[in-house]
């Protein structure tokens, strides 16, 4: 017998669905509640490493993840109009006959990830938040929206970096910062030549990188430094992601940047992060993925520590009878992974915000950190 009987997920993102697809698997029933409607997903796309491709593995999830996406190995440099520079292959740190890294359109995933949820039985309520929650020796009762009220033994916050679950229970001075960048995104047509991470750099510094998504689809990502958050009038995001692209002369780029305004899905996201520290759980109620800790995207690891999280809380519920006992394995686990990928993130991007050292000084955290996510969680 596990900890755990019956849980409720708030949040029905990639951590939120997957740990309840995790905690079905167990014998947990589960219960998803997710403020947004099924069909408002959006997004361009998201990268999952090694690591979050072997978690995935083990939770029964990773073939359907890659039939929806685009497995990639290199990872190439290139200067403004497209001559490599460097290249090589990413380690296959999960599977030698699979591939490194996947890339994947995020309503894609999410549509993965909600089908084996509920294949698996777990119930997802959409447009739905949660107004009270009442929490005692014996399990958390919560009230939602919709007028119902529910019991459970456990309560897992996913809802995100602004956590309103965590707001209520650890209060408010856990909350977000803005780390001095963001992220431009843009969804293109992939060329032969996009076969993999490609960052096209120029002498003055300006970087724009692709990642595969599809083998139709990539997304270009710029990442812009502002003491402000960046706010751009929606009637001029067109001009401005067409002047990111101007400096670039690779034809792949120049079509891109033709292309900008037709039916292309564009983003900005500012960097707002945290990392909570331990406990991430006060009573029977507990935090996941970016509630518990929102990171800079410069080790492409946001969406694979939340899968991370969900394959290693499902692990202790699962083995050990105690339901705190368990939690806090599950923060011993997590809390100095998640951190220590958090503060290499972080370092880089406060690099290239404000550069204090050599170009080799963010490689060489950028390997550190790779080297860290391969081992074992």
């Amino acid at each position: 017998m596990g900890a755990v009987k019956k849980a409720f997920v708030v949040g029905g993102g990639i951590g939120g669905l997957t740990v309840a697809h995790a905690l079905q698997r167990i014998g947990v029933s589960t219960r998803v509640i997710e403020m947004g409607d099924r069909h408002d997903r959006i997004g361009t796309g998201i990268t999952l490493l090694g690591n979050a491709l072997r978690a995935l593995a083990e939770l029964g999830l990773v073939d359907a993840c890659l039939e929806g996406g685009h497995g990639w190995d290199i990872v190439s440099v290139r200067d403004g109009a497209g001559t490599v520079l460097s290249e090589q292959s990413s380690p296959r740190i999960w599977d030698p006959n699979r591939p490194a890294a996947l890339g994947i359109m995020r309503p894609r995933l999410g549509q993965v990830l909600e089908d084996f949820a509920t294949k698996s039985g777990a119930k997802i309520d959409f447009n739905t938040t949660v107004t009270q929650i009442d929490q005692d020796d014996d399990g958390v009762t919560v009230h939602l929206s919709n007028g119902e009220t529910d019991r459970a033994d456990l309560l897992i916050a996913a809802d995100g970096a602004y956590s309103k679950i965590r707001q209520k229970i650890f209060g408010e001075e856990f909350k977000p910062h803005y780390a001095g960048q963001g992220v431009w995104r843009y969804t293109v047509s992939r060329t032969q030549s996009m076969n993999g991470f490609v960052l096209y750099r120029l002498p003055t510094g300006r970087m724009v990188g692709s990642l595969p998504l599809s083998k139709e689809l990539c997304y270009l990502f710029f990442l812009e430094s502002t003491d402000e958050k960046l706010r751009v009038p929606q009637d001029q995001v067109c001009d401005y992601l067409r002047n990111l692209l101007t400096p670039f002369t690779a034809p792949e780029l120049v079509a891109a940047a033709e292309m900008v305004g037709v039916d292309k899905h564009i983003s900005y996201r500012p960097f707002d992060v945290l990392m909570m520290p331990a406990p991430w759980h006060c009573g029977r109620v507990v935090l996941l993925g970016d509630a518990a800790h929102s990171l800079t995207p410069q080790m492409t690891s946001g969406g694979g520590m939340a899968i991370e999280d969900a394959l290693v809380l499902s692990q202790e519920l699962d083995r050990n009878d105690g339901l705190e006992t368990a939690l806090v394995s599950y923060c011993r686990r997590r809390e100095e992974r998640a951190r220590r990928v958090y503060d290499i993130a972080y370092a880089i991007c406060r690099e290239e915000r404000k550069p204090e050292h050599g170009r080799d000084y963010s490689m060489g955290l950028l390997r550190e950190g790779y080297a860290f996510l391969a081992a074992p969680v």
